[in-house]
Protein backbone atom coordinates (compact mmCIF):
# COMPACT_ATOMS: atom_id res chain seq x y z
CA UNK A 1 0.00 0.00 0.00
CA UNK A 2 2.89 2.94 0.41
CA UNK A 3 4.05 1.64 -3.31
CA UNK A 4 0.48 3.34 -4.22
CA UNK A 5 0.26 5.72 -2.22
CA UNK A 6 3.85 6.97 -3.19
CA UNK A 7 2.89 6.69 -7.21
CA UNK A 8 -0.02 8.72 -6.51
CA UNK A 9 1.74 11.11 -4.64
CA UNK A 10 4.77 11.67 -7.57
CA UNK A 11 2.08 11.39 -10.22
CA UNK A 12 0.00 14.80 -8.84
CA UNK A 13 3.32 16.72 -8.77
CA UNK A 14 3.82 16.14 -12.66
CA UNK A 15 3.27 19.21 -14.55
CA UNK A 16 -0.19 19.52 -16.41
CA UNK A 17 0.43 19.36 -20.04
CA UNK A 18 -1.60 22.09 -21.77
CA UNK A 19 -2.49 21.69 -25.66
CA UNK A 20 -0.35 24.18 -27.84
CA UNK A 21 -2.24 27.41 -28.67
CA UNK A 22 -2.75 27.34 -32.77
CA UNK A 23 -0.84 29.16 -34.29
CA UNK A 24 -1.56 31.13 -36.68
CA UNK A 25 -4.67 32.39 -34.50
CA UNK A 26 -7.77 32.16 -36.19
CA UNK A 27 -9.48 35.00 -37.35
CA UNK A 28 -13.02 35.87 -35.82
CA UNK A 29 -15.77 35.55 -38.60
CA UNK A 30 -18.87 37.25 -38.96
CA UNK A 31 -21.16 34.04 -38.04
CA UNK A 32 -22.16 31.27 -40.39
CA UNK A 33 -23.33 32.42 -43.82
CA UNK A 34 -26.78 31.30 -44.35
CA UNK A 35 -26.78 32.53 -47.96
CA UNK A 36 -25.19 28.87 -48.93
CA UNK A 37 -27.63 26.63 -47.59
CA UNK A 38 -30.34 25.39 -49.73
CA UNK A 39 -31.63 22.39 -50.76
CA UNK A 40 -30.04 21.22 -54.35
CA UNK A 41 -32.28 19.08 -56.39
CA UNK A 42 -29.81 17.94 -58.58
CA UNK A 43 -28.52 16.29 -55.26
CA UNK A 44 -30.85 13.96 -54.95
CA UNK A 45 -29.07 11.93 -58.01
CA UNK A 46 -30.90 10.48 -61.25
CA UNK A 47 -34.03 9.29 -59.26
CA UNK A 48 -34.97 13.12 -58.45
CA UNK A 49 -37.91 12.81 -60.96
CA UNK A 50 -39.25 10.16 -58.66
CA UNK A 51 -39.40 12.36 -55.88
CA UNK A 52 -41.35 14.82 -57.25
CA UNK A 53 -43.83 12.03 -58.84
CA UNK A 54 -44.45 11.16 -55.39
CA UNK A 55 -45.04 14.09 -54.06
CA UNK A 56 -47.50 15.23 -56.64
CA UNK A 57 -49.35 11.58 -56.01
CA UNK A 58 -49.24 12.43 -52.44
CA UNK A 59 -51.05 16.16 -53.22
CA UNK A 60 -53.44 14.31 -55.57
CA UNK A 61 -54.60 11.61 -53.08
CA UNK A 62 -54.93 14.59 -50.45
CA UNK A 63 -56.48 17.24 -52.46
CA UNK A 64 -59.56 14.35 -53.37
CA UNK A 65 -59.73 13.39 -49.21
CA UNK A 66 -60.08 16.95 -49.10
CA UNK A 67 -62.82 17.16 -51.52
CA UNK A 68 -64.53 14.15 -50.46
CA UNK A 69 -64.45 15.61 -46.62
CA UNK A 70 -65.88 19.08 -47.80
CA UNK A 71 -68.46 16.76 -49.60
CA UNK A 72 -69.75 14.85 -46.88
CA UNK A 73 -69.67 17.58 -44.27
CA UNK A 74 -71.83 19.70 -47.03
CA UNK A 75 -74.43 16.89 -47.08
CA UNK A 76 -74.42 16.16 -43.47
CA UNK A 77 -74.89 19.53 -43.21
CA UNK A 78 -77.99 20.06 -45.74
CA UNK A 79 -79.29 16.75 -44.51
CA UNK A 80 -79.11 17.09 -40.95
CA UNK A 81 -81.70 19.70 -40.28
CA UNK A 82 -84.37 17.79 -42.73
CA UNK A 83 -84.63 15.51 -40.66
CA UNK A 84 -84.67 17.21 -37.47
CA UNK A 85 -81.19 15.86 -36.58
CA UNK A 86 -78.86 19.06 -35.53
CA UNK A 87 -75.99 17.32 -33.89
CA UNK A 88 -75.61 15.78 -37.16
CA UNK A 89 -75.72 19.57 -39.30
CA UNK A 90 -72.97 20.78 -36.59
CA UNK A 91 -70.97 17.95 -37.38
CA UNK A 92 -71.28 18.44 -41.13
CA UNK A 93 -70.61 22.24 -40.53
CA UNK A 94 -67.22 20.98 -38.71
CA UNK A 95 -66.39 19.18 -40.83
CA UNK A 96 -66.23 21.37 -43.89
CA UNK A 97 -64.39 23.78 -41.79
CA UNK A 98 -61.72 21.13 -41.14
CA UNK A 99 -61.52 19.77 -44.40
CA UNK A 100 -61.60 23.20 -46.01
CA UNK A 101 -58.20 23.80 -43.79
CA UNK A 102 -56.59 20.69 -44.87
CA UNK A 103 -57.40 21.23 -48.50
CA UNK A 104 -55.36 24.32 -48.13
CA UNK A 105 -52.73 23.04 -46.03
CA UNK A 106 -52.12 20.16 -48.51
CA UNK A 107 -52.35 22.45 -51.93
CA UNK A 108 -50.25 24.93 -50.39
CA UNK A 109 -47.70 22.49 -49.85
CA UNK A 110 -46.64 22.32 -53.33
CA UNK A 111 -45.74 25.67 -53.34
CA UNK A 112 -43.66 26.54 -49.99
CA UNK A 113 -41.46 23.33 -51.17
CA UNK A 114 -41.02 25.19 -55.12
CA UNK A 115 -40.48 28.14 -52.98
CA UNK A 116 -37.82 26.55 -50.69
CA UNK A 117 -36.52 25.14 -53.64
CA UNK A 118 -36.17 28.62 -55.47
CA UNK A 119 -34.59 30.21 -52.04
Amino acid sequence: MPVVAWIAMQASTLPVRRAPTPTPTPAPSGGFDWSKVHPDPAAIGPDADLFYKLANAALFLGIVAALCGLLGGAIAFGVGPIFGAHMISDRGKSMMWKAGLVALVVGSGTSTIAWLLVQ
